[in-house]
């Protein structure tokens, strides 16, 4: 469901901008119908993109120890100035991420959870509140876009503290 959510959002943002964009070059009538054209076709591309097999599969993590997935989603992982699409996994010890390949910047990344020091929020552009920002325990701060970043905190948390009560 946040998928098809999603995919709408970003076709009316898209329809909008080339609309303006077209109206801009060649007049309103036209921009208004090929604003409406492309943020349709630009919707239903993402949709598409999202749910490929070639995505999902390369996504997927080999979770060789056989920890449990407590949460995955959707992310962006912010490295410069790129945000590089792939899937966001916290498992019972970490929180990994893994790209697909039609990144620039392909890369896994793991955080183990006894290294994050502070769990944070951003928006995006400055406007979209859906930024999640890890700080590690060397100052490092690693950014994602992910739906529902006030559950990751949450989930994310919860398990920081399950850990320390466990290593004890």
């Amino acid at each position: 469901m946040t998928e098809i959510k999603n995919s709408i959002l970003a076709g009316i943002f898209f329809g909008v901008v080339m609309g303006l964009f077209f109206s801009i070059l060649f007049g309103s009538d036209y921009g208004l119908i090929s604003g409406i054209f492309s943020g349709i076709l630009f919707g239903v591309g993402i949709y598409l993109f999202v749910n490929s097999k070639t995505v999902k599969s390369q996504t997927q993590i080999e979770n060789i120890e056989g920890l449990t997935i407590i949460h995955s989603g959707g992310a962006n992982h912010f490295i410069n100035v790129e945000a590089v699409g792939g899937k966001l996994y916290l498992l019972t010890d970490k929180v990994l991420f893994k790209s697909h390949n039609f990144n620039a910047q392909n890369h896994s990344q793991t955080i183990l959870l006894e290294q994050i020091k502070e769990i944070g929020f951003y928006n995006t552009l400055g406007l979209i509140p859906n930024g999640l920002s890890i700080t590690t325990s060397d100052d490092k701060i690693e950014k994602y876009v992910v739906n529902n970043r006030r559950l990751w905190k949450e989930k994310i948390e919860n398990r920081k503290t399950k850990q320390i009560i466990t290593n004890r």
